[in-house]
């Protein structure tokens, strides 16, 4: 029974990794476009996960430009004559 249980929690653990990995970098088409081959309920599942995955992409995307702005406007002010 533990070993059932321990074997589920591993297996959530993961497909959150792997559910993160392809929100940060495919963004959530790679989701959708699993949930169109499936029917029913488990098609709403996908979409909803893709469209958490836009938002984690969207996220991640707007810390990354915030983060690299300092850096841009320094290589920016040293071209000028």
């Amino acid at each position: 029974m533990f070993r059932l249980i321990r074997n589920i929690g591993c297996l959530s653990i993961i497909v959150f990794i792997i559910f993160l990995i392809v929100a940060v970098f495919f963004d959530g088409e790679k989701i959708r476009q699993l949930g169109d081959k499936t029917t029913g309920i488990v098609k709403k599942g996908f979409h909803y996960a893709a469209d958490k995955a836009d938002r984690i992409h969207q996220d991640i995307m707007k810390k990354i430009n915030e983060l690299g702005k300092p850096f841009r406007e320094r290589d920016t002010e040293d071209k000028k004559p």
